[in-house]
């Protein structure tokens, strides 16, 4: 396999249980020397994705978590804010943005009226990254 694959990953965390599930998952598939970049989507009202230099409080609470669980030495954290419309959208366009070579992320425990207010996220993150993604089970759900 491509060790370029694992070089930077994307991983989006949408709330401090969403970051412990996520962490706990990939934590055993990370080799050293990976770049983990944790983002997480904030409400943004421009038509473009930016990123935040400012860490509201419940997206530092989640990141947080996420770093508790997963924190090692040898792995290279990031942290990024996304602002956007849509959560799928700001994820895609972040990929560039921060130069991803893989995103990860655990599915989200949505019902199906949740599914079709939000448009599943995950499905449309999946048909529209231009870098492979991948699901991991959630384990807690």
């Amino acid at each position: 396999m491509d060790d370029d694959l694992f070089e930077r990953i994307l991983i989006p965390i949408a709330s401090p249980d969403d970051a412990e599930a996520t962490a706990r998952a990939v934590r055993p598939h990370l080799d050293s020397d990976t770049t983990i970049i944790v983002t997480h989507v904030t409400q943004g009202t421009a038509a473009e994705t930016t990123i935040k230099t400012g860490r509201d409080q419940f997206a530092g609470a989640t990141y947080e978590r996420f770093a508790d669980i997963l924190y090692r030495d040898d792995l290279q954290f990031e942290w990024a804010t996304l602002e956007g419309r849509e959560v799928a959208e700001a994820l895609t366009d972040a990929i560039d943005m921060v130069d991803a070579t893989l995103v990860a992320f655990t599915p989200r425990d949505m019902d199906t009226w949740e599914r079709t207010i939000a448009g599943d996220p995950g499905g449309k993150l999946i048909r529209e990254a231009d870098v492979p993604v991948m699901v991991f089970p959630n384990r807690q759900a």
